[in-house]
């Protein structure tokens, strides 16, 4: 049976998904749709014809490192959940030793979020052991929503981890730069580069998202939400409607199924 992906959604446990996503809110500007708690994320996938959701978690402090477990969790207990884990600068390469026994398929790298830029060469020994163990790198690409300028995640300071480590999977989230799309071009064309939909639907112009999407080519791109702050249902018809069934079933089944060997 084909299954449909979401490859890029937040969830948090309770004590921590209300402050969180509050604090986003405020900073710019944006509207959950959901919580962002699993109960939520199931109830939005089922209703929206997604099988799959792939968990993006960020490491905002190095301890924060010890979350990596509840999420492997999640991956046990619900078939639907593909969990990622995440890693901080500051953390020894090590930490990833434990993802492939743990059940986490990569991470995730926000670097406006962590304060570091993605071509510091501090993280270089990462992505080379996320490299090694075959581990897929997502990072937040572009600017942020409400205006706040991407300061640690302009396209260009992705070119050289890409150019560096062309073994490294590396998914860039929200076409390689959100409203930078005038920079994004430079990282297209890589083997080793995908791109994902998330947030994009309203927030893009369709032409210039189909223009961006044929560049790209439509075997390097993955659905995503960007949940909780877009529903599941809605994006997955927004794309299959501008980009027609052929293509939106590369997003959402051929692509992603392929990035996670699945």
């Amino acid at each position: 049976m084909a299954l449909n992906f979401d490859f890029h959604a937040h969830v948090f446990t309770e004590d921590v998904a209300e402050k969180l996503i509050g604090k986003m809110e405020e900073i710019y500007g944006v509207k959950r749709r959901y919580n962002a708690v699993v109960e939520d994320v199931l109830k939005s996938a089922a209703h929206g014809g997604i099988d799959r959701v792939v968990l993006l978690s960020i490491a905002n402090r190095p301890e924060h490192v010890r979350f990596n477990g509840w999420y492997a969790e999640l991956g046990k207990t619900y078939e639907t959940l593909i969990p990622f884990g995440s890693i901080h600068i500051e953390n020894d390469p090590s930490e990833l030793d434990r993802f492939p026994e743990l059940g986490l398929k990569g991470f995730k790298i926000q670097p406006n979020a962590q304060r570091f830029y993605p071509d510091d060469r501090r993280m270089f020994p990462i992505y080379k052991r996320a490299a090694e163990l075959g581990l897929i790198v997502v990072f937040h690409a572009g600017d942020e929503e409400g205006g706040v300028k991407g300061e640690f995640s302009q396209p260009k300071q992705y070119l050289d981890v890409i150019k560096s480590f062309p073994d490294l999977t590396i998914v860039l989230a929200h076409f390689g730069g959100y409203r930078t799309w005038d920079a994004v071009e430079q990282l297209f064309g890589f083997e080793n580069v995908y791109f994902d939909t998330a947030y994009l639907p309203t927030r893009i112009d369709d032409e210039l998202f189909v223009t961006l999407a044929e560049k790209i080519g439509y075997d390097r791109i993955v659905f995503g939400t960007d949940f909780p702050f877009r529903d599941h249902k809605t994006e997955r018809e927004y794309v299959e409607r501008l980009f027609g069934k052929n293509a939106a079933h590369k997003f959402l089944t051929e692509n992603p199924a392929k990035l996670l060997e699945l």
